[in-house]
């Protein structure tokens, strides 16, 4: 199988970075490969992307300004990534998804971070599931989920095992687009997936050591988003 995995920097480095979960999925990518399933990474930026954002807009700096300091983040923790992969990822952070699809092809794993101003990885990852044809495309989030608000400010918040695209783009718009936003997925990579139809998961943390289960059929603690 072909899948798009998108490490969300809330996982990654929610405030700082976290190596043992960097470090568990690499073990987890190596457990792929080992199955013969072909892999797309894409790495969020995280609580360090968004202190840089600040920090820039302090000092009076555009939103496109901000954008690309927060990419080059993104790319940090790219860089991590293949690190923790060695020879099984390719050397450098892939900037294009034509790119990425080539490595994919010669049997390694590409890595992404962001791409471009005004793009999260949310659909950063949507377009490269779209471009490569992946037949799947899974988002690691730290809550785990869709949830019908945010569920760290409203302790209501209900987890969806299921949702459709069209209700998943009515949670998504009602928020602002900026710099450093941080939402389960963005309203672009929303509309790339309700576009393309695509087989999407939502999960959490421990469902990454479980992936390769999940792949195989293996029940998950996430959300299931479907097309209608």
């Amino acid at each position: 199988m072909r899948v798009t995995l998108c490490f969300g920097g809330s996982i990654l480095a929610p405030e700082e970075l976290d190596m043992d979960c960097i470090r568990a999925v690499a073990q987890m990518l190596r457990a792929l490969k080992s199955q013969k399933h072909e892999v797309l990474v894409v790495t969020g930026g995280g609580r360090p992307s968004r202190k840089y954002i600040e920090a820039a807009r302090k000092l009076k700096a555009s939103n496109t300004y901000c954008d690309i300091m927060g990419i080059d983040v993104t790319r940090l923790n790219a860089r991590l990534m293949i690190a923790a992969l060695g020879d099984l990822a390719e050397r450098e952070p892939l900037a294009t998804f034509e790119a990425a699809i080539r490595v994919t092809l010669k049997g390694k794993v590409p890595v992404m971070g962001g791409v471009t101003p005004g793009q999260t990885t949310d659909a950063v990852a949507a377009m490269l599931a779209s471009s490569s044809k992946s037949e799947l495309l899974v988002f690691f989030t730290d809550v785990g989920g869709v949830y019908t608000a945010d569920p760290k400010l409203n302790p209501r918040a209900k987890k969806l095992e299921v949702i459709t695209v069209r209700e998943l783009m009515r949670l998504v718009t009602v928020k602002k687009m900026k710099p450093g936003i941080s939402m389960v997925i963005d309203p672009v990579g929303a509309k790339l997936i309700q576009r393309t139809g695509i087989r999407t998961l939502v999960l959490g943390r421990r469902d990454i050591k479980r992936l390769p289960e999940i792949l195989r059929g293996a029940k998950h603690s996430g959300t299931t988003i479907v097309p209608g």
